[in-house]
């Protein structure tokens, strides 16, 4: 996000500039990130850097372009009124952040987050193994072990074990950090603050009303003006 939240604002707030640059960020981005993991390794392991430095750069790739075209999106559905207002009152550099950017962008921050974790995760079980020139780089982690109990050692047990406690995190992690973040995105807008309009809130339609809401916690929900 160092560097993904700046580029974005930079790239969503100028219509010239999204034309230009957003060709080149999707063709670069339809690059596979595996394709480069290789190189990577052998180029930061010859410029002294470790293998733990390595692997954090692996899984950067991995989750950055969910990233940055979630806040280029969500730099570009800011009304532009908010942003004439925010000028007429002389709104400049943190202020502005900090009442106008920020909040503005806060559901595709969140959202962007999610899916880079996602992207994260399929990252991170090449990321911590990785074969380059015949010779094996790992680092320690649940990845490193997934892959070396896959293709080493066989060892049906470490797989489970790796698996499970993978899952395990992830479950914990979207129930503590994720949802109470959608939550905060739904209150911040919620129907009081737009006057006369309708609430909807999507599911997903294949499943039972029930069943939806024990495995859908999230909501994605729209203010649709009446009238």
């Amino acid at each position: 996000m160092a560097w993904t939240l700046p580029v974005a604002v930079w790239i969503g707030g100028n219509e010239d500039i999204a034309r230009r640059v957003l060709p080149v960020i999707e063709i670069i981005a339809s690059i596979p990130a595996t394709a480069f993991f290789p190189l990577i390794v052998l180029f930061i392991l010859r410029w002294g850097g470790d293998m733990n430095l390595t692997s954090i750069l692996l899984v950067t790739t991995g989750m950055q372009w969910y990233l940055l075209f979630n806040l280029i999106a969500g730099v570009r559905a800011t009304p532009e009124d908010l942003h004439q207002i925010s000028d007429s009152l002389g709104l400049t550099g943190f202020i502005k952040w900090k009442r106008l950017v920020l909040p503005a962008i806060y559901p595709s921050l969140v959202t962007g987050s999610l899916t880079a974790i996602g992207g994260g995760w399929n990252a991170l079980v090449l990321s911590e193994y990785v074969v380059a020139e015949g010779r094996v780089y790992s680092v320690h982690g649940i990845g490193a072990l997934l892959d070396y109990g896959t293709y080493e050692s066989g060892n049906l047990q470490l797989i489970v074990m790796s698996i499970s406690a993978m899952v395990l995190f992830i479950l914990m992690v979207n129930r503590f950090f994720w949802q109470p973040a959608y939550h905060l995105a739904q209150r911040r807008l919620r129907k009081r603050h737009l006057p006369r309009t309708e609430h909807l809130s999507l599911r997903p339609r294949f499943l039972s009303s029930e069943t939806s809401r024990n495995h859908f916690p999230i909501e994605f929900t729209f203010w649709v003006r009446s009238g």
